[in-house]
């Protein structure tokens, strides 16, 4: 399922670990926690997301083989430079519930300004975007081939919110800064190494609010990433925490004690 024997292993650990202490709403004592996950994360399925489905489905069914110019850590199931769009959808694309619950929190929250980290095949830029026209969003990708089809997704979605910048994350972190703007949300999915990881958010820490999201994707992939989450677990200017398992969520909300949850979705 995850590659590696030691890879399949550590995740099952991981999951097992999240399985047995993650919670429902019966048991959240914060305000902001219970009602996001009362009014964003139960109802993430009310957004109506077909659109995005039946252009998934185009994706899987689609063989030719691309260039993938890989910066990040890699996939575990493959290291060719050349893998099928069926193949990156099937692994890199994001699960209809957690575009369900993306969408949601652009809704719910009525985010503006959004960035996104790691577009692959653009189904979760697709997911912030079509939410709200108003909702501003800047996606980098690093392979040129997976953005130009990603791109021509967003006009098949009649997406006009979505700007796209191409070519090495470290390069172009300032550049995806909306009109030197305070970011509403942020969302980590690439480059899923512990050093990039904190590069990103430490970066990106510094140009949010005190209400803004910031959603790191495969907090539980390795080792490496697993050390990343906790950092960011730790740091000081972090009071609300939530792991979802695929992807943990973290806010400023520095007028409240700093608390960390662990939520069954």
């Amino acid at each position: 399922m995850f590659g590696r024997p030691e890879s399949e292993a550590k995740m099952f650990k991981s999951y097992l670990k999240y399985f047995f202490t993650a919670k429902g709403a019966h048991s959240l004592h914060s305000p902001f926690v219970y009602q996001f996950y009362t009014e964003v994360m139960k109802r993430s399925r009310y957004f109506n997301d077909s659109a995005i489905r039946e252009i998934r489905k185009e994706l899987i069914r689609n063989k030719s083989e691309i260039e993938l110019l890989d910066l990040g850590a890699g996939s575990r199931k493959n290291t060719e430079s050349k893998r099928s769009v069926s193949e990156i959808a099937k692994v890199s694309g994001i699960r209809s519930k957690y575009g369900r619950l993306l969408a949601r929190m652009v809704e719910f929250y009525q985010l503006k300004s959004s960035v996104e980290l790691g577009t692959s095949l653009g189904l979760g830029t697709s997911y912030l975007a079509l939410a709200s026209f108003e909702n501003k969003v800047v996606t980098l990708e690093g392979a040129p081939e997976v953005l130009k089809i990603a791109e021509a997704n967003f006009k098949k979605l009649g997406l006009p919110n979505v700007h796209t910048i191409s070519g090495n994350f470290y390069d172009n972190l300032e550049d995806s800064l909306v009109n030197g703007e305070l970011l509403d949300l942020v969302y980590i999915d690439g480059n899923h190494t512990y050093q990039a990881t904190m590069d990103y958010f430490n970066f990106y820490l510094s140009h949010t609010h005190d209400d803004s999201f910031i959603i790191i994707d495969d907090i539980h992939w390795s080792e490496e990433m697993e050390r990343a989450w906790e950092e960011i677990l730790d740091s000081p200017a972090i009071h609300v925490s939530m792991d979802l398992f695929r992807m943990g969520i973290v806010c400023k909300k520095s007028t409240q004690a700093k608390q960390h949850f662990v939520l069954r979705f």
